[in-house]
């Protein structure tokens, strides 16, 4: 769903993300103090890089930008802060860099189809997300997710 609306829309549901974080608590077999501190670190470390971004950005051009307006999405944030609970921090950071990378590839290999100049990375990231829980799922080595 979230790839659909964010590649249709530009735009996803707030309730979305809600939802996955939910399902999140609900299904990855861990005590939920521990899956709470999972996400906080996860979450921190996005505010973190988030607010790195912007510092860079807003330097770069001499006056305040606004990520939000500029670079980044309100749902991207919220996507990446709602699979928080699925991964350990470093499985976090992999997963963050390597969606990133793939939403490049993805943008640069769909360039002819997709009109907008913007890039619908909470679409991709969710798209990236379901290839790795599906790895994760059929396949027993290296799993990257809590699942």
């Amino acid at each position: 769903m979230v790839f659909i609306q964010d590649w249709k829309f530009r735009k996803i549901h707030v309730v979305l993300p809600l939802v996955i974080f939910i399902v999140s608590f609900l299904l990855i077999p861990v005590k939920k103090q521990e899956l709470a501190e999972i996400a906080i670190y996860n979450s921190v470390f996005f505010l973190i890089t988030l607010g790195f971004l912007t510092l860079y950005m807003s330097l770069k051009s001499k006056q305040f930008l606004n990520p939000f307006l500029h670079y980044f999405g309100l749902g991207d944030l919220l996507f990446y802060i709602a699979v928080s609970p699925l991964f350990l921090l470093k499985n976090y950071v992999l997963f963050f860099i390597l969606s990133l990378v793939f939403a490049i590839l993805m943008q640069f290999g769909l360039k002819k189809i997709i009109k907008e100049n913007t890039v619908p990375l909470a679409g991709f990231t969710a798209l990236f997300l379901f290839v790795v829980l599906m790895k994760d799922y059929f396949l027993t080595f290296q799993k990257l997710t809590l699942f």
